[in-house]
């Protein structure tokens, strides 16, 4: 995978930068001092936390109420068989232990962690990114691709341009 890496001075000039690249439907990934708060994503893994512990709160339910009513049915103290009240805490528990592990897997997928390298780390701009430099990168595997997006960045100024090395 081969890209560019663009430094800007001001954190103005890297949001016109990226109003560009939006406008052409770029994907582009940014590394600044400080967050970008007027381009927020939205991230899917609240949703997926939802979904698996909803799932595994009734999957666990199910079987319980399968297990001990249909399965193996015993009477303890005259309760009813299907006590709904008893299956509850077990299968919220469960339900949240199975979100909880979703949110886990789920960032390290997301994040696309663990990367023990990174080609990008080797550009000199990102140095600064930490301290006073405002960067977008921009990876992809097309040549021509990069062509564009490079002759689209040169048109606001930034204080460097590199390629991001191949692995």
């Amino acid at each position: 995978m081969s890209g560019i890496l663009a430094a800007f001075a001001t954190e103005h000039a890297l949001r016109s930068a990226l109003t560009a690249l939006q406008d052409q439907h770029i994907a582009y990934e940014t590394y600044t001092p400080k967050p970008l708060d007027e381009h927020p994503t939205g991230s899917p893994l609240p949703l997926l936390m939802f979904i698996v512990g909803m799932v595994a709160f009734l999957g666990f339910f199910f079987l319980l109420t399968w297990a001990y009513v249909w399965n193996w049915p015993i009477d303890i103290g005259g309760r009813p068989l299907f006590s709904w009240p008893v299956f509850v805490p077990i299968t919220f528990e469960l339900g949240i232990l199975a979100a909880v592990a979703a949110g886990f897997l789920g960032y390290f997928v997301m994040n696309r962690m663990p990367r023990l390298y990174e080609p990008i780390d080797n550009c000199v701009s990102m140095r600064g990114a930490m301290r006073d430099t405002w960067i977008v990168a921009v990876e992809t595997t097309d040549g021509r691709f990069v062509a564009h997006a490079r002759r689209l960045l040169e048109r606001h100024t930034p204080l460097r341009i590199e390629e991001i090395p191949d692995q």
